[in-house]
């Protein structure tokens, strides 16, 4: 009996481990058991539609209490929305990791809910609110697998989710903002979301004389956008721009970011294919080029769920634009630098690395903007 039970007990270390062998070598393979929803898109069946009038459709909001107004401690920032005249619209990025449904109820609750409120907006939203009010929709988000898979599938989740964000910004410019100068900024897939609103709604509008400029930041936004009259910004003090980096170490596979990235360009989704990718460097402010760790002006490392939030560190990394990417040395004596990351990708640590300079930043920009 007890031989049978070892028998049966190595038999299942084997096929795990040719499991896991199969699965290393074939990684869509992984993908399509573990992400891909089981049911395909059906836009009658998906969860129901955000009313952008009611407060609980927006994660952040200037006259609401959340995690989009907090500030590192022992920084010298603060939260300035009361006082501000310039606005931010932020998009945020994939927090839906699960294979029920292609498109997430906007109000997902758990660890979708917990990632936004806890991590997005702590680390990503609040760097605007030194000078700019937040704005944060939420809306049924495409699930990751939706930029991994080809199948019509995929590009219909993630179609779906940019009618939620296009509602969502119509609302704000009608009934929020004002006509107040305003900022677009994103991460993820809300960056390829933010590079059709600026293409759709913004280029070659009265918006545009309007946008301070666009941090379209950790996806793969070309040079050559197609948005009429609107570019990279070239320096510091541009103004009506995008800025864009993806944060990767100088050893990291980059193939996937410059081939076959799902963007939105010449009216259609489709792959990058090669397309030269923007790269804008958060430390300097201008596109391409290099800067030392020691301007630098601070990193904000992750939290674990008993701390708010962490004070800054400056020096952390420095950061140079290289072939459409921007090359980090993080720190690795810090867990709060090191978790989720594999590969050398950093793609989570887009805001968090530059916490500091991108605060400078956006107040030298809305500076200009005014000059202009």
């Amino acid at each position: 009996m007890l031989k049978k039970i070892l028998y049966g007990v190595a038999g299942l270390v084997v096929i795990g481990a040719v499991g896991a062998l199969t699965l290393y070598l074939n990684p869509k393979l992984g993908q399509r058991l573990f992400l891909k929803p089981s049911a395909a898109f059906d836009v009658a069946n998906v969860p129901p539609a955000p009313d952008y009038s009611q407060a609980d459709t927006w994660a952040a909001l200037p006259t609401t209490q959340d995690n989009a107004d907090v500030v590192p401690p022992e920084s010298g920032a603060v939260d300035g929305q009361a006082e501000a005249v310039v606005d931010v619209f932020f998009v945020h990025p994939t927090t839906y990791y699960q294979d029920d449904m292609w498109n997430a109820r906007y109000d997902e609750p758990d660890e979708t809910k917990q990632f936004l409120d806890d991590g997005v907006l702590r680390h990503q939203a609040a760097v605007f609110n030194g000078s700019a009010r937040v704005f944060a929709p939420r809306y049924r988000q495409a699930t990751l697998y939706a930029f991994m898979g080809e199948e019509p599938d995929a590009y219909n989740a993630l179609e779906f989710a940019y009618g939620d964000v296009a509602q969502a910004f119509d609302y704000y410019i009608e009934n929020l903002n004002d006509g107040r100068p305003f900022i677009l900024a994103s991460h993820s897939q809300g960056s390829l979301h933010g590079m059709k609103l600026l293409q759709e709604k913004i280029a070659g509008t009265n918006l545009a004389n309007r946008m301070v400029a666009a941090y379209l930041v950790g996806f793969s936004i070309p040079e050559e956008l197609g948005a009429e009259g609107v570019g990279p910004c070239r320096e510091a003090h541009a103004t009506g721009c995008y800025l864009n980096w993806n944060s990767v170490t100088s050893d990291a596979e980059t193939m996937g970011w410059k081939e076959t990235t799902k963007i939105w360009i010449d009216g259609k989704l489709q792959h990058i294919d090669g397309r030269k990718i923007a790269c804008v460097n958060p430390i300097t402010g201008s596109l391409g080029g290099s800067a030392e760790a020691i301007a630098n002006l601070g990193s904000q490392p992750f939290a674990d769920s008993e701390e708010a939030v962490r004070p800054v560190r400056a020096e952390a990394t420095g950061a140079s634009c290289s072939d459409g990417m921007l090359i980090v040395a993080p720190p690795t004596d810090d867990d709060g630098f090191t978790y989720g990351t594999f590969g050398g990708d950093y793609h989570i640590y887009d805001y968090n690395f530059f916490h500091m300079n991108i605060r400078a930043d956006v107040s030298r920009r809305i500076g200009a903007f005014w000059k202009r």
